[in-house]
């Protein structure tokens, strides 16, 4: 790529439809998503050492998506907050997929963001906790108990969808990804 604005073009092109799903998974919201996206791209571009190579690029904006859905929830924390306690829980057909799914995605929404982002991490990017750790900048440790936690409640407040919480902990691969950017790996 000659330029970050071909790379830029590029990663819309060819992973623009995987970053949208990614961020959809972690935000619930489809104008959350897009929003989250458009964020992460501005934070990965904005400055002349953005990542060179789609592989970089692509990689370089899932953990910017992540380090947002984390800091937005440590803003919100300041704020005030609405009750939810007296919000409707939809239990699932399990012979509807499609429902399943559903109840899924709302569940997994309904978890505080660093269990979320976790659980993202492990069952869509597949990887394991100390990969992890390494892409959040957390201990394995803590990405283990954010793992069981997330699993725990999930499973408290919407029923088991599957998930074993020995494979969440010990599961996945440690493949990491290293950004790179014209000033040198991160």
């Amino acid at each position: 790529m000659n330029s970050w604005g071909d790379t830029l073009e590029a990663v819309v092109r060819e992973r623009g439809g995987a970053l949208y799903a990614y961020a959809y998974v972690l935000t619930g919201d489809v104008d959350g998503a897009q929003d989250l996206v458009q964020e992460a791209l501005v934070r990965a571009f904005r400055r002349r050492g953005a990542p060179q190579g789609v592989d970089a690029a692509h990689a370089y904006v899932k953990r910017a998506m992540q380090t947002a859905v984390i800091d937005a929830h440590r803003r919100a924390q300041v704020r005030p907050q609405r009750d939810d306690r007296d919000a409707v829980r939809v239990s699932p057909d399990p012979a509807d997929s499609a429902a399943t799914l559903d109840a899924l995605m709302d569940a997994v929404t309904s978890l505080p963001p660093r269990e979320r982002t976790c659980l993202v991490m492990r069952y869509l990017d597949g990887l394991n906790a100390t990969a992890i750790g390494a892409e959040l900048g957390i201990a394995p440790g803590a990405v283990r108990r954010y793992l069981y936690d997330g699993l725990t409640t999930l499973r408290r407040t919407h029923g088991d969808f599957g998930l074993d919480p020995d494979d969440a902990v010990d599961g996945g691969s440690d493949h990491t990804v290293v950004i790179t950017t014209r000033g040198g790996a991160r």
